[in-house]
């Protein structure tokens, strides 16, 4: 018996040593996979895509505005008599100053 207790260690310093085995990363499945590229999708679509929706369809001129007629009067802006344009101008000078 004290025969056994000496010949166990010497087999094992005589071998070769193995490395320890290292844990390996479970690669993502395909399932896994997908969901990521949903998880990454839904943040791009909440941060990008969704207000861009929102402002044009909130902000968006009509299609088709409706025909102008001959009663309908035209802007005070567009016909500016010379005196009228003189006194913009030079409030326009001064603001700019």
């Amino acid at each position: 018996m004290a025969d056994r207790v000496r010949v166990a260690p010497a087999r094992k310093r005589g071998r070769a040593k193995r490395p320890a085995k290292k844990k390996r990363m479970r690669r993502l499945s395909v399932v896994g996979l997908a969901l990521l590229g949903a998880l990454i999708l839904g943040f791009v679509t909440k941060r990008v895509m969704i207000p861009s929706a929102v402002h044009y369809i909130a902000y968006r001129p009509p299609d088709h505005p409706p025909p102008a007629t001959a009663s309908d009067p035209p802007a005070s802006s567009e016909n500016l008599t010379p005196a009228d344009r003189a006194q913009l101008d030079t409030i326009l000078k001064r603001k700019a100053k």
